[in-house]
């Protein structure tokens, strides 16, 4: 099990990418968190095995819809002792 931070630049508040964020996370078995950053990003905390997470990321790049716009995703390795059991929205 891995752990990364994914920061999500572009247009991606209020867009919905938040829930696209936790609809693929469902689909990938990614747990973590994901939150809007006051700069406008968005930042998640992705944890799952590599394979999982690279397609997570490789989806995560695709918009939902045309408001979208997703210039980067900028990932990390997050050195954390935390499991994650679900991924949830932090407000």
């Amino acid at each position: 099990m891995k752990t990364y931070k994914l920061t999500v630049n572009g247009k991606v508040q209020g867009v919905g990418y938040r829930n696209y964020a936790m609809l693929l996370a469902s689909d990938y078995s990614i747990k973590g968190t994901v939150r809007n950053q006051t700069n406008g990003d968005v930042m998640i905390i992705a944890q799952g095995t590599p394979e999982n997470i690279a397609k997570y990321i490789d989806n995560l790049k695709v918009p939902q819809h045309r408001l979208m716009k997703i210039e980067n995703i900028d990932v990390e390795n997050y050195a954390s002792d935390k499991v994650y059991d679900t991924f949830k929205t932090v407000y």
